[in-house]
């Protein structure tokens, strides 16, 4: 066996191992965004309107970004393969202080308005007070 600087080990010495196949041209292109694309700002503006139009009492809470609506539509399809739960088919998303009492009563805003079906919280333990 040759003796290759690399942790990895190799297991043979044929010389046609290394060769790289040819890659086919694939029939779709994943183009980057363009430059000037704000996935952020789109999404903001989108998640406004939204909320605008369904919930306005918690228009306050969008335009100063403590609340984010991700609809499934923006999110694509779930896959075939995934049966052990049902996607939402929205995501409301909260941005809070850990220690803030106005955060607290924000998020028990909006529970109370959207009357969600499952809420999901995030808890640190360095942040105990």
């Amino acid at each position: 066996m040759e003796n290759l600087k690399s942790t990895f080990p190799i297991f043979t010495t044929n010389p046609f191992f290394f060769k790289t196949k040819a890659i086919k041209p694939s029939k779709f292109s994943i183009k980057p965004p363009p430059p000037d694309f704000d996935f952020r700002t789109e999404i903001m503006d989108d998640s406004r309107a939204k909320i605008a139009q369904t919930h306005p009492q918690l228009l306050d809470l969008a335009n100063n970004g403590s609340l984010v609506l991700i609809e499934k539509s923006q999110y694509g399809p779930v896959p075939a393969w995934r049966t052990e739960f049902v996607e939402p088919e929205a995501i409301w998303l909260v941005g809070t202080t850990h220690i803030s009492e106005e955060s607290a009563v924000e998020v028990e805003r909006v529970v109370q308005t959207v009357k969600p079906e499952n809420v999901v919280v995030e808890l640190c333990r360095s942040r105990q007070v």
